[in-house]
Order: C-alpha cells, then sequence, then structure tokens
C-alpha cells in the first residue's frame, strides 16, 4: 500500500492529462488516505500495510552447502515453486551456506565458507537465471571463513561475517553488482565464531551473532560503509551457552531479535540511541522443547509475526509481535516441515503472503502461505525439491 501510495500522489501529470481541476480534486481525494497511511504504525507488532510486488520479487534462491551451488524458483499462484532453467548454478566457491538477494532483485551474493570469498551473480528478471559477475567472486580475507551475509536496505552495501578471523568485511555494490572493498576492508567483531548479521532498516545499525563468545556486536554504519563499534561494542544473549546464531530486526526498526541455537530461546532487545542494545523484561522467550535447536528466523514485512526454524524438531516455531516486541506463541506454536528435514534458513517473500523453509536434511523447501494469527498453511505441495543439493540458505529479494 505504501508503494501505490507514493506512486498515486508522487507522480507527474503529463502533457494532454486531466484538466486543472480533475488535478485538484484528485489531490483533494488523495489527501485522507495519505493521512491514514502516515498513521499506519511499521511494524514491531504494528500491522503496517502489504506492499507491491515486480516481477524481481518473485524468485527465490538456496544455497547448497555440499555441491557449491545455488538452486533457484520462481514463485507462482498459491505460493507454489517452479524451479529455473538450469534449476541450479555454480557458485565457484565452496562450502556455499548463506545467500542474499539486493533489495531491487538484481543481484544475488553467497557466501563460501571453505574458499573464503563471496559468489556474485546478476538476476535475470524474466527467467530467474544467475549470470556471474565479472570477476565471479571478491575476497573476504585469507582463512576467514565467511558465514552470514548481508545488504544494506539501499542496496549500496554488503556485509560479511567472518567466522575464523572474527570480523566483518564490508564491500561497496558497484556497477553490474560488482563488489569492491571498503577501506578497511574489515573490521573487527570484539567476539568469536561469527554466525548471522542484520542491518536495521534505516541502514544505520549493523548487528552480528558471535556463537563462541555468546554475544552480538554492534557497529554503526558511516560514510562509504566504514563500521564503528558501538559503546559498549558487544551485548550478551543471556546466561549459559546460548550460542547465538540467525538475527532479524523489526521492520519499524525498535527491536533485535537473535536465535540462541545453545538455550532454546530467542533473546530479544530493544534498540537505542546509538544502536545499543537493552534486554526486554523477560530477555528470553522460549523456542519449544529441549534441543529444539533454532537457528535462523524472519519477520513478516508487516512487523505482526516472527518465524524460527527449529532445527532440531524439524519444525518452524511462530511467534506474535506484541507492545514493546514481546514474543507470544501463536496456537499452534509450531509447524511441521517433515521428518528429518532439518530446517536451517528461512524466509518470507517480499508482500509477506508466503513463508518458505530450507530443509537441510530432505534436500527441499518446504512452502507455506501465512494465514490469520500468523498460522501457517502448507502450499500445494507443500515441498519442492532441491536435489541432490541439501539447502542450507535461502532468501527472496530484500530478504535473509
Amino acid at each position: 500500500m505504501a508503494r501505490l501510495a507514493k506512486g498515486c500522489c508522487g507522480g507527474t501529470f503529463e502533457p494532454g492529462g486531466p484538466s486543472i481541476m480533475t488535478r485538484i480534486m484528485l489531490l483533494l481525494l488523495a489527501s485522507p488516505m495519505s493521512v491514514l497511511l502516515a498513521g499506519c504504525p511499521n511494524g514491531g507488532g504494528g500491522g503496517g500495510g502489504f506492499e507491491g510486488t515486480g516481477s524481481t520479487s518473485a524468485i527465490l534462491y538456496t544455497a547448497n552447502d555440499g555441491s557449491n551451488t545455488l538452486s533457484g524458483f520462481r514463485i507462482g499462484a498459491g505460493g507454489a515453486l517452479t524451479a529455473t532453467t538450469p534449476a541450479s548454478f555454480s557458485t565457484g566457491g565452496t562450502n556455499t551456506e548463506w545467500v542474499a538477494i539486493s533489495p531491487s532483485g538484481q543481484f544475488l551474493y553467497s557466501s563460501n565458507q571453505s574458499s573464503a570469498n563471496v559468489s556474485a551473480f546478476t538476476i535475470n528478471a524474466t527467467t530467474g537465471n544467475l549470470t556471474p559477475t565479472a570477476p565471479a567472486t571478491f575476497s573476504t580475507g585469507v582463512g576467514s571463513s565467511p558465514r552470514g551475509i548481508t545488504i544494506t536496505p539501499n542496496g549500496a552495501f554488503v556485509y560479511v561475517a567472518n567466522s575464523a578471523s572474527n570480523t566483518v568485511a564490508g564491500f561497496s555494490i558497484g556497477s553490474g553488482g560488482v563488489l569492491a572493498a571498503t577501506s578497511p576492508a574489515t573490521f573487527p567483531t570484539s567476539g568469536t565464531l561469527a554466525r548471522g548479521l542484520a542491518v536495521s532498516p534505516n541502514g544505520q545499525f549493523l548487528y552480528i551473532a558471535n556463537s563462541g563468545t555468546h554475544n552480538v556486536s554492534g557497529f554503526t554504519i558511516g560514510a562509504n560503509g566504514v563500521l564503528t563499534a558501538t559503546s559498549p561494542a558487544t551485548f550478551s544473549t543471556g546466561a549459559g551457552s546460548p550460542s547465538p546464531e540467525g538475527l532479524a530486526i523489526s521492520p519499524n526498526g525498535l527491536f533485535l531479535y537473535v536465535a540462541n541455537s545453545g538455550t532454546n530461546a530467542i533473546a530479544v532487545f530493544s534498540i537505542g540511541v546509538g544502536g545499543v542494545l537493552t534486554p526486554t523484561v523477560p530477555p528470553t522467550f522460549s523456542t519449544g522443547a529441549l534441543g529444539s535447536s533454532p537457528q535462523r528466523l524472519t519477520i513478516s514485512p508487516n512487523g505482526s509475526f516472527l518465524y524460527v526454524t527449529n532445527s532440531g524438531m524439524n519444525e518452524v516455531a511462530a511467534f506474535t509481535i506484541g507492545a514493546g516486541g514481546l514474543l507470544t506463541p501463536t496456537s499452534p506454536a509450531s509447524f511441521t516441515t517433515g521428518a528429518a528435514s532439518a530446517p536451517v534458513g528461512i524466509t518470507i517473500n517480499p508482500d509477506g503472503q508466503f513463508l518458505y523453509v530450507a530443509n537441510s536434511g530432505s534436500t527441499s523447501v518446504s512452502g507455506f502461505t501465512i494465514g490469520a494469527g500468523g498460522v501457517l498453511v502448507p502450499t500445494t505441495p507443500a515441498t519442492f525439491s532441491t536435489a541432490p543439493q541439501a539447502p542450507i540458505g535461502i532468501a527472496t529479494p530484500g530478504r535473509p
């Protein structure tokens, strides 16, 4: 709805168009709608409007670790997926586990853990086929072991979490999707075993989950993509050994959510001045039974619902996001992805209708329609094959 209003109110009148009186009447009629839209909350439990999608929004890709490939799909009616032709594309790297797509849907980037680099592609808006950029890969540093990857909302920068070197590699996105390292090229995380990372909707802050030190690193994003650590530089994700993995930020930019795989919980923080994090009360919310092992999470574009993959239980746990960012399980609280599916990656298409999960154990993608109250209903069919590739990461444009 926000995009529609912008198009109607921000457009220009062409020669030979409506008369002056007609234009005035159109503006008067549009004014109440503008006020109404301005009053809509933009997530964090609010209920903002859906956004329209173009052809580049109807695509989805998985990162396939064992085969070092990416599987491509087009999203069709009812959320059904149709494989691209060809169905997979080589990354030119090794141990590909994470993938991100630019908000425009023009470029795709994947992190290759063992080859310590990022693969870059342009996306054909009609077919969904991938074409490597020239050059096709970009180094994240010798022995860096890159994991999580994300793109800023304005499509200007790519950041990669380097788990072995405990750094963040920064890149600017140039013509044709080609990457250029920021200066400096990497930034220390002040933690160990970096995993997922996320950028705030306003593009001001970046956060990284450090599985080894059980905390989150915070940064402000400055000119030319340069990162500066927040003060303090890290924030604990809870007692015990939470081993944080995935991160997500509410669409209104007020709350950060962290999947603690070691303690079967989601840690929640409010984002304050300068990007400083403050735990909510209570600070964590259970993802289910002992051994659920939550991995990665995503939030609906309207900010009403949060979903997390429970790899140990072969399911997706679902929550509504309420006042203060607090979580309440949906009813039912979880939705199966199939026996021995071991789900890891999770994403929602840009208009918020469909949710998809990368099943590393069953070489498939599970599809769901998001219904009333955040309840998930399997698509028809319920799964889509990536065989023989085992998907780990998954992404749609601008959506982790």
